[in-house]
């Protein structure tokens, strides 16, 4: 059963407060229409990642990466302003507010913009870029600017829980954005040209998401001084936190460009467009996790806690074992899908895999903290990690390139980001304490390392064998966790009846 929105005319008065079962209910139906639309936008994303760089080449391919992944990316990180968390933590509490902030905060997202997009041709002119490679960064910098401004949308849709016309909206917006950029690779049109269909994709996106929060959530356009102070100081943590976590991905790129060449970047590209493969379900953990964890605390600690224990039950479930296939087929995946001229990127994949399953257990434990009302706690690990990733890139890139030659600026980076995630991952386990874990998922936590060490060794032994040992692998992977009881088939099996249960109220204990 959908939960049900006042209309606009109804959303001055909050909604009277949704009891637990019925809410992990909607909360779970959600995240299987938001995961439908994501399989489907996240299967055309794919397509275009994984035949970019064959076409294109690592060079190419490289300077395309740089100028979307990583200077756009690490430009435009502060023209979000720490919305969208704060929206998924207070707007499913007070639906009312998010009409009170966001034209003060859509203003000045568009003031930002245009100060950024002015110091990126400023440096890029500094440094002697070249104008085909400065028209696609301007290109990709509007985009930028509608892309947070649509997560900013997205999020009040996400928060109020109505996400069908927004599953629809992403599925059509990626068809243009594929559609597009397929046009131009067949058509063999210059490098600056695959930005069009980007930023057009998101300006259709723009369009529909603001029609369906007027006409879901009652969204107002209205400046309101006190809604705006209100929201910037309360999204203040988050802001701080996004800006941090720059270092993470796109910090590594950007720097990874300025140091060595946009080769190293292409094969750093490269490898991260299939590690990336394991955070397909990143978007709906943040989407669904946030208003709901919110709405757990609410509640009681004890409510908050049940939850995160099953969730990092789940997401470690899912997460290690694409890592370790990542990882044991990293030559097999990067000479499959693009070919021998990336064959050096195998290298840096076998880095990049365990990142992912890292990057679960830090998000489940920064939502934990965020809805405890600790966000400034999370703000702080990102700030080490971003301080740490940067020092690493400025450290070690150069010499590991100058030590091991062609990809060792690339693995360099990769090595700077697992040693931020897993100091991170640290951090925020630390402090979210005991609580969030109990002996059953510690348990199941530590069968799975096992099996994966069983596994990985046994990879290693059958090295004769070549590619076919990944399906031996996959098969003892899965005969290992069944048989230890890391994972059990009856609660797979409850947890699809709780996705397909839409009317029957579930407990958040099974859930």
């Amino acid at each position: 059963m959908s939960t049900q929105v006042p209309e606009p005319s109804a959303a001055a008065s909050p909604p009277a407060p949704q009891p637990a079962a019925l809410d992990v209910s909607t909360s779970m139906r959600n995240a299987v229409k938001l995961g439908g639309s994501l399989m489907v936008t996240y299967g055309i994303a794919l397509a275009v990642r994984l035949l970019l760089p064959r076409v294109l080449g690592p060079e190419a391919f490289g300077q395309f990466n740089w100028a979307s992944e990583g200077f756009t990316a690490v430009f435009f990180v502060l023209a979000g302003l720490g919305l969208e968390v704060y929206i998924r933590k207070e707007v499913a509490l007070r639906p009312q507010h998010a009409s009170e902030f966001f034209g003060g905060t859509l203003l000045l997202q568009v003031g930002m913009a245009v100060g950024l997009l002015g110091a990126m041709q400023g440096l890029m002119h500094l440094e002697g870029k070249p104008n085909p490679l400065r028209l696609l960064v301007l290109l990709l910098g509007v985009y930028q600017l509608f892309f947070r401004c649509n997560g900013t949308l997205a999020a009040v849709l996400h928060a109020r829980e109505r996400v069908d016309g927004l599953s629809v909206a992403n599925i059509a917006t990626k068809c243009v954005w594929g559609g597009g950029q397929l046009l131009v690779l067949a058509l063999g049109l210059p490098l600056p040209w695959l930005g069009v269909p980007i930023l057009a994709s998101e300006l259709v996106r723009a369009v529909v998401l603001f029609r369906l929060s007027r006409r879901h959530t009652g969204l107002e356009l209205r400046l309101d001084a006190k809604g705006t102070k209100e929201a910037m100081t309360g999204a203040l943590p988050f802001f701080l936190n996004e800006a941090a976590l720059a270092a993470n991905g796109p910090m590594g790129i950007f720097l990874l460009g300025f140091l060595t060449n946009t080769t190293e970047v292409g094969w750093y590209g490269a490898g991260w467009n299939l590690a990336g493969m394991t955070l397909m379900a990143a978007p709906v953990v943040t989407w669904v996790l946030m208003p709901l964890m919110a709405r757990a605390a609410a509640q009681s600690t004890e409510e908050l806690f049940r939850l995160s224990r099953r969730t990092l039950e789940a997401v470690s479930a899912f997460s290690i074992p694409m890592a370790l296939a990542m990882a044991l087929g990293a030559e097999t995946w990067i000479r499959l899908v693009y070919g021998e001229a990336f064959a050096p990127a195998a290298a840096v994949l076998r880095l990049q895999a365990p990142i992912l399953a890292l990057t679960y257990v830090a998000m489940v434990c920064a939502s934990v903290l965020t809805a405890m009302g600790k966000g400034w706690w999370v703000t702080r690990t990102s700030v080490v990690s971003m301080v740490l990733n940067s020092t690493l890139n400025l450290t070690l890139a150069r010499p590991f390139l100058a030590w091991f030659g062609p990809v060792g600026g690339a693995c360099a980076a990769a090595l700077a980001l697992f040693t931020c995630e897993l100091v991170a991952v640290s951090l925020l386990v630390w402090a979210v304490g005991r609580s969030a874990f109990d002996r059953q998922s510690i348990t199941r936590l530590l069968k799975t390392l096992a099996v994966c060490a069983v596994v990985t060794g046994v990879h290693v032994a059958l090295v004769d064998l070549g590619p076919v040992r990944l399906l031996v692998g996959a098969c003892l992977y899965l005969l290992l966790v069944f048989a230890t009881g890391a994972v059990r088939l009856d609660e797979l099996q409850a947890l699809l009846r709780v996705v397909r249960r839409r009317r029957a109220p579930v407990q958040v204990s099974a859930a």
